[in-house]
């Protein structure tokens, strides 16, 4: 494989060079992540950014070394490093606060935690400790935003009804939902019932990336962010609405410089709109939201050292910017590399493409690999992939016109692969827990939760692999979302020594119970698959399962209304 023709070049749009002397350790599931960056924490020296789409301080600590030092949870880690000196920021995403209330409520609910655990500072150390969040540039337009403003007067209604129903149990509903503060009365800082406003200003696209930078010298990126939900190890031993499998990996070396400068383009660029929301949601009526100590962080990153290691690694993002028509669904596609990147490693592979995705809707990256497997005649092609989306599955959300929409472009894409290359070389894999569906479990059922008699693990893992010389680990999904709307991080990762095949036999061993080793090649991931699928709950190896394409074909539904980006 030609490292010259894999990485992008200037002209391709990448921003940041590619680089030599990295170390990469890949980091399967949470088990290995969480631990390792609470380890990377309790020793950083100067800085520890982090940069989530969630994150909650409540997340319990699961590293011996901070549990040696009584710490508990996420918010005590953090007071600790900012006591030691470190300087802690946050740059957490917000959400859409009438269509996506309930993720818009979870970043508040965090950035209060924050600011809670921040008032036990003194106030030099306050000054060291900084969160913002935020919504992401890109809006639905002017016309748009007057056509759903009736639709949208009875949906904040309907909102705000609820919670004053719920405050006996949740004192807090209205507190960490600020973006309905506008459609609020208020009695000092009660609120007292509903009153009309503005039409509601609707951000379709988010940050969707997942990074911690300590030092400017070691970055964790991928796919994992950090919460309670996330948490799972290799062996899946919990609940189907609880499974969760993902990959991030640590990058040591001047790689990690670029996640740091890239953290600092990003935090001076939203301090001043963090400003601005927050002023549109809050007046002379409303209780304030006390952000504390905010300030840009000047001057150049210094340059991460070199490791003695052979990894060449490049930084990829993709990034959207604010469409000023009046007719905008959404942002302008700016900076693709992730998409880029995704074209070029499948591209390159020529005997076998691995990919582990939560979703694959774009038709794009579907011609991709159809291309592939015409020039390439001995190329198999192994796609692991989530049954249904959890919202679907656990959350009760099937009838979502975007979700049924994205269904169908999957279902698509994934056939059109299919019929390219036929079952000899292309084959589509999930994965179930081994065991038989519990009466809780069998719940899901009706919303495609369980297979086989098991319940489903979800898979949110981001990962290309081409014939072991070529690995992208991300936090973009394979959709237009991810490609073209929302803020991800990646990065693409080039060793032809051997370490990219050692990761890849690891992770296999683990998904199949020791049974995917070595070489495999697609017949034994179907092999695989079939003697699970036939095998009573118990008696698998491991967790791989033939995908059920055909009920996500039944499932999907074209929605034309819904842009191919927001999903």
């Amino acid at each position: 494989m030609n490292r010259e023709t894999l990485f992008l070049r200037a002209g391709d749009e990448a921003a940041f060079p590619v680089r030599d002397g990295c170390r990469v350790t890949p980091l399967i599931d949470s088990a290995e992540m969480y631990p390792r960056l609470e380890e990377r924490m309790l020793t950083a020296d100067r800085t520890a950014w982090l940069a989530f789409r969630i994150f909650d301080p409540s997340t319990r600590l699961r590293s011996d070394a901070a549990q040696e030092k009584g710490l508990t949870d996420w918010a005590d880690l953090i007071l600790y490093t900012v006591r030691r000196g470190v300087e802690v920021r946050l740059l957490l995403a917000d959400f859409e606060p009438v269509m996506a209330e309930r993720l818009h409520a979870g970043a508040w609910r965090s950035f209060h935690r924050i600011q809670a655990a921040r008032a036990l500072l003194s106030d030099a150390d306050q000054q060291r400790l900084q969160i913002i969040v935020i919504q992401h540039v890109g809006e639905i337009g002017w016309f748009w935003r007057q056509m759903l403003r009736l639709a949208l007067r009875r949906r904040i209604r309907r909102l705000v009804e609820r919670f004053f129903g719920r405050l006996e149990k949740d004192a807090d509903a209205f507190n960490v939902r600020p973006g309905l503060w506008r459609w609020l009365r208020w009695n000092g800082d009660r609120p007292t019932g509903w009153k009309p406003g503005p039409p509601p200003r609707l951000w379709p696209a988010t940050y969707h990336q997942k990074c911690a930078i300590i030092d400017g010298k070691t970055a964790f990126i991928g796919g994992l962010d950090l919460d309670e939900r996330r948490w799972d190890d290799s062996e899946h031993d919990r609940p189907a609405d609880e499974t969760w499998h993902d990959l991030s990996a640590i990058v040591d070396g001047p790689a990690a410089g670029d996640a740091a400068q890239n953290f600092v383009d990003l935090w001076n660029a939203e301090l001043t709109r963090f400003a601005e929301i927050v002023g549109q949601w809050t007046s002379d009526e409303t209780p304030d939201i006390a952000a504390g100590p905010l300030d840009r962080i000047d001057g150049p990153v210094p340059a991460a050292p070199r490791h003695d290691a052979d990894a060449t690694v490049q930084l990829l993002r993709t990034r959207s910017r604010h469409s000023a028509s009046l007719f905008a669904f959404g942002p302008v596609p700016d900076i693709r590399e992730l998409k880029l990147a995704h074209r070029q490693v499948i591209g390159a592979a020529r005997k076998r493409l691995y990919v582990e995705a939560q979703f694959f809707r774009s038709q794009d990256a579907a011609h991709w690999v159809i291309a592939a497997l015409r020039d390439n005649p001995a190329l198999e092609v192994v796609i692991l992939i989530a049954n249904v989306p959890e919202e679907i599955a656990f959350l009760g959300q099937g009838d979502n016109p975007a979700h049924r929409h994205g269904e169908y472009l999957q279902a698509k894409a994934l056939t059109r692969i299919l019929k390219a290359g036929g079952p000899e070389r292309v084959g589509l894999f999930t994965m179930a827990r081994d065991e038989a569906a519990d009466p809780v479990e069998d719940r899901y059922s009706d919303s495609r939760g369980t297979a086989f008699g098991s319940g489903l693990i979800h898979i949110h893992a981001k990962l290309l692999i081409a014939d072991d010389a070529a690995c992208l680990i991300s936090s973009a999904n394979i959709n237009g979302r991810s490609f073209n709307w929302d803020t991800e991080l990646g990065f693409l990762w080039w060793q032809p020594d051997g370490a990219i095949a050692a990761f890849r036999d690891e992770l296999w061993s683990r998904l199949s119970g020791g049974a995917l080793a070595g070489d495999a090649g697609l017949a034994e991931w179907r092999s695989l698959a079939d003697h699970n699928r036939l095998s009573d709950a118990g008696d698998r190896k491991g967790f791989i399962i033939p995908y059920q394409r055909a009920r996500a074909r039944r499932f999907g539904r074209p929605h034309f209304y819904v842009p191919d980006s927001l999903v």
